[in-house]
């Protein structure tokens, strides 16, 4: 969850894609890579100078049945979490073009027509805004309190 200072620090427009390191953890390549880790480094290989675009990894998303895993999200906006893919150069510009269309809109939402063709099919949920949330609910004390 983002504090107040988090997204006062953060680059106005600003987005994130962070990659799920351990996906496919029993598939490894070569170089003892799994098939998230390999994932990531196909994303920075490929983000060149999308200034507007950090790339980095976390150790689990929980999403392991939609492995390879990414999170796209930005300060104010909807966040995506896009699954099932391949850690190739293909998905890995696919993400980076989604995100870099994904940063120019206000809310975080791209229209379908737009989203790149390898990531259709792929978006696993859509992760509320911060201004979107209801506060709990608080109950009331019972007479047992």
């Amino acid at each position: 969850m983002s504090t107040r200072s988090d997204v006062e620090s953060a680059v106005e427009g600003a987005v994130e894609v962070i990659a799920c390191a351990t996906c496919g953890g029993a598939e490894r390549d070569a170089e003892g890579r799994t098939k998230g880790e390999q994932l990531f480094a196909e994303l920075r290989a490929a983000r060149g100078d999308a200034s507007r675009v950090s790339v980095s990894s976390v150790r689990c998303l929980w999403a392991c049945k939609n492995r390879c895993t990414v999170h796209v999200r930005g300060p104010g906006r909807f966040g995506y979490v896009i699954g099932q893919l391949e850690p190739t150069g293909e998905h890995a510009r696919a993400v980076l073009d989604y995100a870099l269309l994904y940063a120019e809109s206000a809310e975080g939402t791209v229209p379908f027509r737009q989203v790149p063709q390898p990531l259709k099919g792929h978006f696993v949920c859509r992760i509320p805004k911060p201004s979107d949330t209801a506060p709990p609910e608080r109950a009331e004390p019972s007479a047992e309190d």
